[in-house]
């Protein structure tokens, strides 16, 4: 099938915030203050700490930030290799063990003091970012955050005995080691509050873990934590979010309505016939089976401020698909290539293409019409002016809508327009659909091997190299990858992931 190409130059970006007008409590949220750049693994972020009781005082909080060259603390390489993860913002996040030598209770626990104490009746919106480092053996429950009046301490070998005000929803394990988690939730303050501290507050007996069957993975659970927040409800006004309008093609299956914010007591959920839904009063979300199409109202009232939201539930009609969708940098990084395939277009009128700089708040930058066949094939090229290399990474979607007004989406698709060198290593694109670029320093010569891995050890593709610039094409299915190239004379290894998006 031709593809029809069509071209969008965008000469200017903005994107405005809305928390550019809240007031964050947190005065280093992201880990990007710090004395001097990470030499090892005790470190300055200030006024973060790791509040352990010692004979040498507070031990210092532990972060990794791009400016390291220690094999042990960059971004995104850390942990001498073993870990590999980009900050969710900026160049900076934490790291902690929620868990290690299981049965030994040994806890990191990162701690600040908030740059005003709460008030008393006052609401507060807080919330943070996690992500298990790829050496973890283990994943765990128990992710939360409690505020204080005093700072609490602990001694190593023991366990700040506390109930965290702000846990994941439903408590559950997080084991994802690609994307960043949001835990968030709603606090009304008792007066006074200063501190906030991170961390799994619950003994070993008490915590639920996941083996992640990695091979090469230390007795640990351990997390990366980045952008916290704790933001005064009296400067923004938390809006209720009943979820994205669904589709499900039988009667019986099920689809999840709501959010996943904690402390919502506030809300109250109606059917289609405006009939309260009595035992999900206070819950924010839930799954539905319904028996037709039909739609669900949430109201909320979150210290005074009420919202109402909708979400539409369509039964019996299948879906549009999304087979397939890919997002390509040209060579000279000043265009991107939006390509998506798709099945079951019915009464579709036309896909909105949607582009981000943070991952959750988009603009169209786009619009192509519905072919509405058993089979399509789109393509769309963003341009942007004079060029997108220095972006970061960027964030693509495709929405569709149908004649009626109902919405679909595909997956998130996510694209770093700045190269990947980790030691004069250079990976591009990365994420890509299989089809990379490695670039080796200039100063390195002489004969090397080059494996790729899958999470588990197993080889993937390898090869002999003695040119700096070698093109691979990786058909393997989508998941998270890893290049281990190796100087056979020196027998370094250099290990970078990759992230394949088919």
């Amino acid at each position: 099938m031709k593809r029809v190409i069509y071209l969008v130059a965008i000469f200017s970006f903005f994107y405005i915030s809305q928390a550019k007008s809240q007031t964050n409590l947190v005065t280093n949220p992201s880990f990007e203050i710090y004395t001097s750049c990470p030499p090892g693994y005790i470190n300055l972020c200030p006024p973060w700490v790791n509040p352990t009781t010692s004979t040498n005082g507070t031990y210092l909080t532990i972060f990794f930030n791009k400016c390291s060259s220690n094999g042990c603390c960059g971004v995104p390489s850390n942990i001498f290799g073993s870990g590999y993860q980009y900050a969710r913002t900026g160049n900076s996040y934490a790291t902690a063990f929620f868990l290690q030598a299981i049965g030994g209770n040994v806890r990191d626990y990162s701690q600040i003091p908030l740059t005003d104490s709460l008030k008393s009746g006052h609401c507060y919106y807080v919330e943070f970012y996690v992500n298990l480092v790829n050496r973890s053996a283990y994943a765990c429950n128990n992710i939360g955050l409690y505020i204080s009046k005093t700072a609490p301490t602990f001694t190593p070998g023991q366990v700040i005995a506390a109930n965290p005000q702000i846990i994941n929803y439903s408590n559950k394990i997080i084991s994802d080691t690609l994307n960043w988690i949001k835990v968030s939730g709603i606090y009304i303050a008792q007066g006074g509050e200063q501190y906030i501290t991170i961390g799994n507050f619950k003994p070993d007996a008490q915590t639920d873990t996941l083996i992640t069957h990695n091979p090469l993975a230390a007795n640990c659970a351990q997390y990366n934590i980045d952008d916290v927040s704790v933001i005064p409800l009296d400067s923004f006004n938390l809006k209720v979010d009943a979820g994205s309008d669904a589709s499900i093609a039988n009667v019986g299956d099920s689809v999840f309505i709501g959010s996943l914010t904690n402390g919502l007591t506030g809300v109250k959920w109606y059917n289609a016939n405006n009939i309260e839904i009595t035992n999900k009063a206070g819950v924010p979300g839930f799954y539905v089976k319904p028996a037709a199409s039909t739609f669900y109202i949430i109201e909320q009232t979150i210290c005074g401020y009420y919202s109402r939201d909708t979400v539409n539930i369509t039964v019996g009609t299948v879906p549009l698909k999304f087979i397939s969708y890919s997002v390509i940098a040209s060579a000279t990084k000043q265009s991107v290539e939006n390509i998506w395939t798709t099945a079951n277009e019915i009464n579709v009128s036309h896909f909105n293409i949607q582009r981000s700089l943070n991952g959750s708040v988009f603009t169209t930058i786009g619009k192509l019409s519905a072919n509405n066949k058993s089979y399509n094939e789109y393509s769309f090229i963003d341009v942007q002016f004079p060029s997108l290399e220095g972006l970061g990474v960027v964030y693509y979607k495709i929405e569709s809508v149908d004649f009626n007004g109902r919405k679909q989406y595909s997956e998130t698709r996510t694209l770093n327009l700045k190269p990947q060198t980790l030691n004069g290593i250079s990976i591009y694109p990365n994420p890509s659909k299989g089809i990379i670029t490695i670039t080796l320093p200039a100063t390195d010569k002489g004969f090397k091997t080059l494996k790729v891995t899958n999470a588990y050890g197993k080889t993937i593709a390898e090869r002999n190299i003695f040119d700096r610039v070698i093109m691979m094409d990786l058909k393997t299915p989508a998941g998270v990858y890893f290049l281990n190239i190796t100087n056979i004379i020196t027998g370094k290894t250099e290990t970078q992931k990759l992230i394949i998006n088919n």
